[in-house]
């Protein structure tokens, strides 16, 4: 295929992908991991409104504690993304959830060039395209690469890292390609600390394989480009924790390392690498990565999965738990799938010579119908659910529910543990994050009474978990009033009834 139809091609499926999300574009950041999106969301307000800016619609008071707000959300790895967000608010002089959305797309698709350029080295045309037909239109990268977080930052950093490492591994003495690899791995592992694993391996194995561990140790370019990798993060963990002291505590509450020897923990990974990928697709993907004809290639491959079998160990409640801690090996997956293309269109081709004038358009045709699936589920998805009357119902709640700035009446059950309440109510509700059902009715009784004794409503928006409860919806029907209802949220009124 001529270079110049190739790119022709690459744009078009590009820009398809990139159409493709902005469905639905301007619906509240809900609509994937709420919790996580308005964190960034609050953040990058409060950073905003601490640079200067000024939300013309609101109130004095309104901007004062929004400001506050974000100033208290905790930070974890360094806010860049939400930074990042702040300047692009000044910049067109609004507050708008779009500008995020928008930043993380174009942020994917960047990250797409470049798993583009390097399975275009590694498989050739046809492996380069299954891999990022994958990327760009598989429902849940789709999904992903809309939301406010900056996983999507360490994806597109991942790719960039891989595909430059590959050019430095050809030429370990080359310091402009140590000194890429370097800062594209610093900024990665500095937006998220996790990518440490797998990039720490692969560039180890990488140079190995394509060296002598010896010949390796002495270069003083890869001793360089460690140090611009692991640097930056290396700061921020010194003043988060020792001189600021504000990582302590969220240290503190991320490693369950007492889970690793719960078989229940390795169900749970496994549950959530079936809810990301689906297992055959995953174990597909490893088997591509195991096809990869290039020793080099394959040996930083395969150590980039035993990186994430190691960031999976490290934070054991967290793989199981949330599904996005899942993409971090998106560019392992994408990579196994194009080597699964390419092995599976030259057997093809092998089998069938005298038809094989037939066989690119049927691979063509395959590639867009099994595309066009996947796009129609995303956009079936992406319209299931609607949440743009939020902002206002928020708004309107909170001179009804919460009329006192020194006190909190609502606890919720919500998707995004309070994060909408906060973001456009100014309100920090408390949080029904637990279950009852496993106590006897005695345990549930003392429970269900000292957490609601202080409270006047219960807002549940997270409606499955909800029903989950029966033990908790007895005791509301016995002590609560149902105070307004819609088929996407309940409040109650609670303590208006005497227990039977």
């Amino acid at each position: 295929m001529k270079k110049s139809f190739k790119i022709i091609i690459f744009l078009v499926i590009l820009f398809t992908g990139f159409g493709l999300r902005m469905v639905d574009f301007d619906d509240p950041p809900l609509d994937f991991h709420p919790a996580r999106q308005m964190h960034s969301a609050l953040m990058a307000r409060g950073f905003y409104l601490m640079d200067g800016g000024y939300l013309e619609e609101e109130t004095p008071e309104f901007n004062r504690d929004a400001k506050i707000l974000g100033m208290l959300e905790a930070w974890i790895e360094p806010p860049l993304f939400e930074k990042l967000t702040a300047g692009l608010y000044h910049m067109f002089g609004t507050v708008d959830l779009r500008i995020p959305r928008m930043t993380s797309i174009l942020f994917w698709l960047i990250g797409g060039i470049g798993l583009a350029l390097l399975a275009d080295e590694l498989f050739g045309t046809v492996g380069m395209f299954g891999a990022v037909c994958w990327y760009l239109f598989f429902p849940y990268a789709v999904y992903a690469s809309r939301s406010f977080q900056p996983d999507i930052i360490m994806v597109c950093l991942l790719n960039w890292t891989m595909f430059l490492l590959r050019r430095w591994a050809a030429e370990p003495n080359s310091f402009g390609r140590a000194l890429a690899v370097g800062f594209c791995a610093g900024l990665c592992i500095l937006i998220k600390q996790v990518a440490a694993f797998p990039l720490g391996l692969t560039i180890a194995a990488a140079l190995i394989s394509s060296s002598t561990l010896k010949k390796t140790l002495k270069n003083w370019r890869v001793w360089f480009a460690a140090l611009l990798a692991l640097a930056p993060m290396l700061v921020y963990n010194y003043w988060g924790y020792f001189v600021k002291g504000f990582l302590v505590q969220q240290y503190q509450g991320r490693f369950f390392l007492s889970e690793l020897v719960q078989r229940a923990f390795y169900i749970r990974w496994f549950r959530m690498i079936d809810q990301v990928f689906t297992v055959p697709l995953f174990f597909c993907a490893f088997f591509g990565v195991l096809m990869i004809q290039e020793r080099a290639s394959r040996v930083s491959w395969l150590a980039y999965f035993a990186g994430y079998i190691l960031y999976g160990l490290s934070l054991p409640h967290h793989i199981g738990t949330h599904n996005y801690y899942q993409l971090l090996i998106f560019p392992f997956v994408g990579i196994g799938l194009g080597s699964l293309v390419k092995c599976a269109a030259r057997a093809i081709m092998k089998a069938a010579r005298k038809q094989s004038r037939f066989i690119p358009a049927a691979a063509v045709l395959c590639s867009v119908v099994l595309c066009g699936w996947w796009a129609a589920e995303s956009v079936m998805e992406l319209h299931r659910h609607d949440y743009r009357a939020w902002p206002g119902r928020w708004r309107e709640w909170i001179d009804e529910l919460e009329p006192y700035e020194d006190r909190i009446s609502t606890i919720g059950i919500m998707d995004d543990y309070g994060g909408g309440m906060t973001y456009w109510g100014l309100r920090n509700p408390g949080i029904w994050d637990t279950s009852v059902e496993a106590l006897d009715d005695l345990d549930a009784l003392i429970k269900l009474n000292t957490t609601f004794w202080n409270y006047k409503w219960l807002v549940v928006t997270n409606l499955n978990k909800f029903y989950e409860q029966p033990r908790l919806q007895r005791y509301l029907a016995d002590t609560a009033e149902v105070y307004r209802q819609e088929a996407d949220y309940i409040i109650f009124e609670l303590g208006v009834r005497s227990e039977e």
